[in-house]
């Protein structure tokens, strides 16, 4: 799919410290735009296409490199590769500039990234790859990373991701100092 909003992220959310989307210390981006659509996904607010934050793709890139004491980004959504170019081109960055890991969420399977003609460049650039649709009746959040039994966890041979999912739920509850409770992960 091409890109809506050109070399600017249509961006849901931002969490530039977390622990819980993959291992260790990670700078995690969620973007807006889901063509997938699947049914029961807890992210739904994520899947209108209406620009809610945008970003210039430079501009990210900035203030990850500026985020310090992270070993990692996750990207996630929606849909990361509804907005492939700029997904594309950001991992290609963190990976051409930085030590840091890159991890995916998407829910296209390898045949269909295959299709997409993005594999090759996915499996050059990302250390983790966590592919295929969340299915309802997979649900499992006793599974690290990852929301259903379905879903395949992908080390690409040149991964620098030592670290194994576990079988274990991880939730991170964060209170801003406004005193808002913000939970992430996949509570029961």
């Amino acid at each position: 799919m091409k890109n809506l909003f050109s070399t600017q992220f249509n961006i849901s959310h931002i969490e530039p410290a977390t622990h819980i989307y993959g291992p260790g210390r990670r700078f995690a981006v969620w973007l807006q735009g889901c063509s997938l659509a699947c049914k029961g996904c807890w992210n739904e607010q994520m899947w209108s296409f209406k620009a809610n934050k945008l970003l210039a793709r430079k501009t990210l890139l900035a203030q990850i490199l500026a985020e310090e004491d992270i070993e990692g980004v996750t990207i996630l959504g929606g849909e990361p590769l509804d907005q492939a170019e700029n997904t594309v081109w950001l991992i290609q960055e963190i990976k051409r500039q930085t030590s840091l890991t890159v991890m995916l969420y998407t829910g296209y399977t390898k045949l269909e990234l295959e299709q997409q003609q993005l594999w090759t460049i996915l499996e050059a650039n990302v250390d983790l790859l966590v592919t295929g649709r969340y299915q309802e009746q997979y649900r499992n959040t006793k599974n690290q990373w990852y929301g259903s039994e379905n879903q395949e966890l992908i080390y690409p041979e040149k991964s620098r991701i030592e670290q194994r999912s576990k079988r274990l739920n991880e939730v991170e509850i964060i209170i801003e100092e406004t005193g808002e409770v913000r939970v992430l992960g996949y509570p029961t």
